[in-house]
């Protein structure tokens, strides 16, 4: 389609975007063409050779990279919003206790499974359950999947005491899976990643950057906070 949009974005703020996206072309009569892909996805476009996205949306610290090597416009970036890893479980379940570090280390080692993605805030669980002194204890249980999508779609299908992670977007997102959110991680193990948005290209088009200039807007910041992007 002529002067259609192109946006990849990381999974965690899908709906946030996709609610903006909307709103935005209800307003400008833009197209957009948008994907979600995992951080590797992402990576793997964006330093590839194939044609590039005209819109980025992912993790400040990716997103800065990027920047540095010129992989895109580092002028441009633009705060989306922040968000928390949770706990989920299947709907139906005792919620486990996730109140302290101590309550969450028991409900984990007393976990029949333990279930989280192999995207940037699983990488955040291996290294907390790391931290916690369980990693060999828990190693036999734990199930990893390559996206949001198939992790909560494993949550809402398990049986038995299982306990998942993900960030709190994304299992709200797709709670049509049979997922619920129990609670955000305790406070002092609590993961908030940045997400950002920015240009590829310094030339885009006026409407391109315009998308930028309204993830800032009042309009679209209550947009994102109901979405859990805040």
């Amino acid at each position: 389609m002529a002067n259609e949009i192109t946006l990849v974005s990381a999974g965690a703020p899908q709906s946030g975007v996709m609610a903006c996206i909307d709103v935005y072309c209800g307003d400008t009569g833009a197209h957009f063409n948008a994907s979600y892909m995992t951080s590797p996805e992402i990576r793997k476009v964006i330093e590839g050779d194939g044609r590039k996205p005209d819109i980025l949306v992912a993790p400040e610290k990716h997103m800065l990279d990027y920047g540095d090597r010129n992989l895109l416009d580092g002028g441009s970036l633009m705060r989306v919003g922040d968000v928390d890893v949770g706990v989920a479980v299947r709907v139906g379940a005792d919620f486990p206790d996730v109140s302290s570090v101590a309550a969450l280390r028991e409900a984990i080692m007393a976990a029949d499974r333990v279930l989280y993605n192999s995207a940037i805030s699983g990488q955040y669980i291996v290294n907390m359950i790391d931290g916690l002194g369980i990693a060999d204890d828990v190693a036999a249980k734990t199930e990893r999947f390559p996206s949001a999508a198939a992790l909560m779609e494993r949550i809402g299908k398990g049986q038995g005491n299982e306990i998942g992670f993900g960030q709190i977007p994304a299992i709200r997102r797709l709670s049509e899976h049979g997922v619920v959110v129990v609670a955000s991680l305790p406070t002092e193990l609590g993961n908030t990643t940045t997400y950002v948005a920015g240009v590829i290209n310094s030339n885009a088009s006026r409407v391109t950057k315009g998308f930028l200039g309204f993830i800032e807007t009042p309009r679209a910041r209550d947009i994102l906070d109901a979405a859990g992007i805040v």
